[in-house]
């Protein structure tokens, strides 16, 4: 006897996140719900590794108490490399928590580089390092930059540049052409300045100079992009927003020219450039350069536009948008941006956007999904390089993140699926389905429908579980499937 039952397959590699449509409208494939998930190469949905702690311990007494202290924030890290006299690269990393700066070799021993409360006053203070020159240059806008040479873990290794070749206060730099760019001047909001090639501490020598972008428009300059195809892009705001790309190779043929507008930059540190694009994260969306320039200024928020409810309906906390940052993931394919969600007081959201497998087009599919911190908050954080005292992964990218509680948490952690112990839940939602495709075409939405059964597919990673709830009528069936075996089916 013939079955009028009709088998409905969906795959699950051909959508992301969505919150800003309406449920009953989306494709299939789209999500309602992304929550702690990534997406891998094939599209596939998998829960996003955890993070570990990373500073574990430090090699003085002094390091110890404010590294470890639950008091203090860890306001920017970073890694440098650098070669010496040798083919061998040597790695450190460099942190700044609370108001002091540390240095590591790796395996989270930390000692401090200088005196407790000598690099600023502010422990919340937006903090910035910058590469440049074999030196990690150290500035927050308000105190007197410093510069660390990395050369060995004592106080005599930082550098502030004697007077009559002083820097000035400034909040964020980068490097290019051999030159130290500068910009958050405290006294010139609209200067960017520029160091003498080869020596980044001359900054009025006869090889140095300044200009002012766009001087008198409401803004100030917000940041500045890292080498891009051979120019810096320089971006304002917070108030109106705009973006002028810098050429030239020498002081004499530098030129600037304005190729956006409309979406302001709200802090240096959510900025962020790819080998392929340049992102930054707005009051009003996540933006992309490459979109902006190939498809008008209009355009600037698409890159944003299926999870713009985040923004129009306030789920972020708007008022904390200024201390969000961003990072750049080679391995997992991802840009991110760690901000506070509305009635939090700290950023424990990460959006992440699969560049890889999303169609910066307008109207193509974007991939997103909300990474959503257990148990500390993501006060700064870099993709840097596993060391060869770090453990087994040497030589891979890994997130590391700055937290709260004077710790650093390193990411990727592929078999240790918690934020520091702290359990989270990865959660997939799917549209309200009211169409499905027969061999005749599709069912009105109108018509009558029942389910018979739902089948899972997925592939076993460990004795984990997964836990699948079924609303139809809305009434709710829900099922724990174990995962380290066969497939598991609900019936």
């Amino acid at each position: 006897m013939a079955t009028r039952n009709t088998q409905f397959t969906q795959h699950p590699a051909l959508g992301g996140l969505d919150v800003s449509s309406d449920p009953t409208v989306l494709d299939p494939s789209f999500l309602t719900n992304a929550d702690n998930i990534e997406y891998r190469e094939g599209g596939q949905r998998k829960k996003r590794p955890g993070f570990s702690i990373y500073s574990t311990n430090s090699t003085s007494a002094a390091a110890s108490v404010a590294m470890v202290s639950t008091s203090a924030s860890v306001r920017a890290i970073e890694d440098m490399w650098q070669y010496g006299a040798s083919l061998t690269p040597v790695q450190k990393h460099v942190a700044v928590t609370g108001a002091s700066i540390f240095a590591s070799t790796g395996g989270g021993l930390w000692t401090v580089l200088t005196a407790t409360s000598s690099f600023g006053t502010d422990l919340n203070r937006k903090t910035t390092i910058s590469l440049a020159g074999d030196y990690a240059v150290i500035a927050d806008g308000v105190t007197q930059p410093i510069a660390y040479d990395g050369l060995a873990l004592t106080s005599t290794t930082l550098v502030s540049p004697s007077t009559g070749s002083n820097w000035p206060i400034f909040t964020d730099a980068t490097y290019h052409l051999n030159r130290l760019f500068y910009s958050g001047v405290s006294t010139a909001p609209s200067l960017v300045g520029y160091t003498a090639a080869n020596n980044i501490f001359d900054s009025t020598g006869t090889d140095s100079g300044s200009f002012t972008v766009n001087a008198g428009d409401g803004d100030q300059v917000m940041g500045v992009s890292q080498p891009f195809y051979g120019s810096l892009y320089i971006f304002k705001g917070p108030q109106k927003g705009s973006v002028f790309q810098l050429s030239g190779a020498t002081p004499s043929n530098f030129a600037i020219a304005q190729v956006g507008y409309g979406a302001p930059l709200l802090n240096p540190k959510g900025l962020v450039t790819t080998p392929t694009d340049v992102y930054w994260l707005s009051q009003f969306g996540v933006h992309s350069l490459e979109t902006t320039v190939k498809f008008g200024n209009v355009e600037q928020a698409f890159l944003s536009l299926p999870i713009q409810k985040l923004w129009r309906d306030r789920i972020l906390k708007r008022g904390a948008l200024s201390d969000a940052w961003g990072f750049w993931h080679p391995q997992r394919n991802i840009v991110g941006w760690a901000v506070t969600p509305s009635g939090e007081t700290r950023n424990h959201w990460i959006l992440c956007y699969n560049y890889a497998l999303s169609d910066p087009k307008p109207g193509g599919k974007k991939f997103w999904s909300i990474w959503k911190i257990s148990g500390f908050s993501a006060v700064s954080g870099a993709v840097m390089l596993v060391g060869p005292v770090s453990g087994t992964h040497q030589g891979d990218p890994h997130l590391f993140l700055g937290g709260n509680q004077g710790l650093v948490y390193m990411g990727d952690q592929e078999t240790e699926l918690n934020d520091a112990l702290v359990a989270y839940t990865s959660r997939i939602t799917t549209p309200t389905i009211t169409r499905f495709e027969t061999p005749k075409g599709r069912i009105p939405e109108t018509q009558e429908k029942g389910f018979v059964g739902v089948v899972t597919y997925f592939n076993p990673k460990g004795a984990y579980s997964a836990n699948l709830g079924v609303t139809i009528d809305r009434r709710v069936q829900a099922y724990t499937i174990d995962l380290s075996g066969a497939g598991d089916p609900l019936t």
